[in-house]
């Protein structure tokens, strides 16, 4: 057994600086961030990542010689690349690799900001690293700390209760926010959660707690030993294809029912862990979420990332959130509130609903809801996320969790060695109906997510966050070439719209060779090295080859799915590998699997 692990720490803590560069394995970046930070601690987290191992005299008149072929017609046998890694380790006298390469591979690891972080990089101001006191704590002091501190976790909280806190040092809030992007941009890791977003928005805080980390994929904030079981409904079944409109009453009714099953499923659970036990009865945490959200788009002819997209998704959601509260609430008559809303008296117990129908959340639901959860409390505590659905998606057919199709159409092999082109379910359906249509040049509202912006992601998770009470998993794509400058506005538009978390992918990002802070920093050719020439074929429509198969579509040598090995369902390009605990595409990026 396995299983997936995530590993925070909040940026005011002292060992930030060594905890992002912990899993950084490409040797060039760390180089990099040796060369041009000016911060003395970055500089001995990389110096002391890297690892150095000079050429032995064998190997230096090896590279010598094959260096020599360089002007000569055919490299002499050899490829250009290999002549240019020759070149390479000459220049640099050595190779570079990294120290300890298998360091928490099998987590993920994930940045806390806070709200006086961003705004410190906003204002461009210095940011204390700090923790508490402990080297100076008396013994009465030392017995507080190790009885408190792991419950309240907050250096902020902490020095507010009036306990002594220790300065580390100070450093540019820029500079450590331009490595967290470094390294997110080209290792996909850490992970970014804005932590003070998340409690700001959470019901927890209602009953005396708070959101502290969320599981891998991001989609759960959750506080100490929480647990939420999911489910998802196909939107795709939620529309009338012949008006082109969402069957707004088969999806409440949809809704309806899934709030009850998963009401169910957290009275059928075992739980190993007492505390998970109290925690998941206590708070009866559920998360209901979608798939097919970009087949709705197009059976309802609307673009994904569109303004007319974006106001459908917003009624879409809006419609969810509020008819699965309705429901809880009905389940509360029935069956009673959540126990953390119930109190030892009828005033206390006012007292906690009174503070639920406050929350940052529950302040931007209808006000019938807020009234009537005052009267009647409510079943559970929190309703709402959107997981990936990579399993479950591809299963049925239609596009994963809120993501746009990653391509429509991909190439097969079959047994002759001829590849056979395969469309997606949507697009095939939308040939057969429309015969005359150009398989070539789809409708506008057929959008895949690199045809969209990494703006035009951002603003439609920020739709959907608004809606959803824990959170979602969505991937920002971002074209080769893609800056970290470029990557870092979009993390700063996250979360001024108020998402509680993001991941940008950009695209080849880990095979990048150049590392670029903004365009205008490389010439044509570093450009050219940063962003390989698409060949013709590839540039087709971005069409995968998948090799391998036989005739039929759905049964096949090779497996798409998402377990390790696998296809990826989304992209059919990438492979799925284990990174941090998630099966992850090596290609799009997508999580699509936390295991156990």
């Amino acid at each position: 057994m396995r299983g997936a692990q995530m590993i925070m720490l909040a940026d005011w803590h002292p060992d930030i600086i060594e905890f992002i560069v912990s899993k950084m394995q490409n040797p060039r970046i760390l180089r990099y961030l040796l060369e041009n930070t000016e911060d003395e601690a970055i500089q001995k987290a990389a110096r002391d990542k890297l690892k150095f191992t000079p050429l032995t005299d064998r190997e230096r008149v090896m590279y010598e010689a094959i260096v020599r072929y360089k002007n000569e017609p055919d490299y002499g046998g050899f490829t250009e690349e290999i002549i240019k890694d020759a070149e390479e380790k000459l220049r640099t006298g050595g190779t570079y690799t990294v120290h300890n390469p298998d360091f928490l591979t099998g987590a993920n690891i994930s940045v806390c900001l806070t709200k006086e972080f961003m705004e410190a990089v906003e204002n461009d101001d210095e940011y204390a690293l700090r923790f508490p006191d402990v080297e100076t704590y008396s013994e009465e002091e030392m017995r507080i700390y190790n009885e408190k501190w792991h419950e309240v976790g907050d250096v902020r909280e902490w020095e507010k209760m009036g306990y002594r806190v220790r300065v580390y040092r100070k450093i540019r809030a820029r500079e450590l926010w331009k490595l967290i992007n470094i390294c997110a941009t080209y290792s996909a890791e850490p992970g970014i959660f804005f932590i003070d977003n998340a409690n700001d928005m959470t019901n927890a805080r209602a009953y005396g707690q708070k959101v502290v980390a969320t599981n891998p994929c991001g989609e759960q904030p959750l506080a100490p030993y929480s647990v939420c079981n999911l489910a998802a409904i196909n939107l795709a079944n939620m529309v009338d294809k012949e008006r082109k409109v969402v069957d707004y009453e088969k999806l409440k009714r949809t809704v309806e029912i899934g709030v009850r099953m998963q009401d169910n499923v957290i009275d059928a659970t075992p739980y190993f862990l007492e505390e998970n036990k109290k925690q998941a009865l206590g708070e009866r945490r559920i998360g209901l979420g979608v798939m097919g959200l970009a087949d709705l788009l197009i059976y309802c002819e609307k673009e994904y990332g569109s303004e007319e997209g974006n106001q459908l998704v917003d009624e879409l959601f809006q419609t969810i959130a509020t008819t699965a509260y309705r429901a809880s609430i009905e389940l509360a008559k029935e069956k009673g509130s959540f126990p953390f809303l119930v109190g030892e008296t009828e005033e206390e117990t006012r007292q906690l609903r009174e503070a639920f129908i406050n929350t940052g959340y529950m302040k931007r639901m209808p006000e019938d809801i807020r009234q009537d959860i005052l009267q009647y409390g409510i079943r559970n505590s929190h309703l709402l996320t959107v997981a990936p659905t990579g399993s479950t998606g591809t299963m049925v057919g239609v596009s994963t969790g809120l993501e746009p199709y990653f391509s429509f159409a991909y190439y097969r092999s079959g047994r002759l060695g001829k590849f056979i082109e395969v469309k997606a379910d949507i697009v095939q359906e939308y040939l057969d109906k429309h015969p005359e249509a150009d398989p070539n040049h789809l409708p506008h509202w057929f959008v895949t997510a690199m045809d969209l912006s990494p703006e035009a992601h951002a603003d439609v998770q920020c739709i959907i966050q608004r809606w959803v009470d824990s959170s979602l998993s969505k991937t920002v794509n971002a074209p080769k070439g893609y800056t970290v400058e470029q990557v870092q506005k979009v993390y700063e538009r996250l979360w001024r719209c108020g998402a509680k978390g993001g991941t940008v992918y950009v695209d080849g990002s880990r095979d990048a060779q150049v590392l670029t802070l903004k365009a205008e920093e490389n010439t044509v050719e570093e450009q050219l090295e940063l962003i390989p020439e698409e060949t013709e074929e590839q540039a087709k429509k971005r069409t995968v080859v998948l090799v391998d198969t036989i005739q039929d579509v759905r049964s096949t040598d090779v497996t798409i799915g998402s377990e390790i090995g696998n296809i990826c369902p989304i992209c059919r390009e990438g492979t799925i590998e284990e990174i941090g605990g998630c099966n992850t595409c090596t290609s799009c990026g997508a999580q699509l699997k936390c295991g156990l």
